[in-house]
This record gives C-alpha cells, structure tokens and sequence, in this order.
C-alpha cells in the first residue's frame, strides 16, 4: 500500500491557485480602490446624553461641605439619620416611578 499515492500534486494545485487569486485581488483592489471616508451619525439622545455628562464632570461640587459634615459625624459616632423622612423620600420615590 502506497500512501504518497498522488506525490502532492493535487495540494500543490490547490496553493498554486490560492497564491494566484491572492495577487488577483491585491492589484484588483489597488486598482479600482479609491480613497474613502468614513462617516459617524451620533443620535440626538447621544448627543443630550454628552452635553449632560460633560456639564457634570465641568460643574463645581456644591455639596462638598455637606459630604464632609457627614463623614465627620459617621467617624466620630454622631450621625443620626431620621428613618421617618427617609421612609416617606423612599416611598414618594416609588410613587413617581410607577406615574
């Protein structure tokens, strides 16, 4: 039994004809290529969405003193949240989210 029956002639073909259509392509493609640009659409919401982001990360933190107050009070102990208001400004939050 002979197992290099065909001595590689049919792979040969097979990658002679892969190379040829290979450089086909590359002068195919230089030839009839022309320059082209490309285009971006951004969406109105997109656009809304980064002037919001962008106004955010300009705009000075006015809260920072109260954030500081805060922290201050949680490490020293004292801070003593009003668990009726936060309930109400729960539920009132739910509220409006199922209007």
């Amino acid at each position: 039994m002979k197992i290099n029956q065909f001595n590689n002639t049919p792979l040969k073909a097979y990658s002679d004809n892969r190379v040829k259509n290979s450089t086909d392509k590359a002068q195919s493609q230089s030839a009839t290529s022309a320059p082209t640009n490309d285009v971006v659409n951004v969406s109105s919401q997109a656009k809304l969405l980064g002037a919001a982001r962008q106004t955010a990360a300009n705009s000075p933190d006015t809260r920072e003193q109260k954030v500081n107050e805060l922290r201050e009070q949680v490490r020293a102990g004292t801070y003593k949240p009003d668990i009726r208001k936060t309930a109400m400004n729960l539920i009132r939050d739910e509220v409006d989210f199922l209007r």
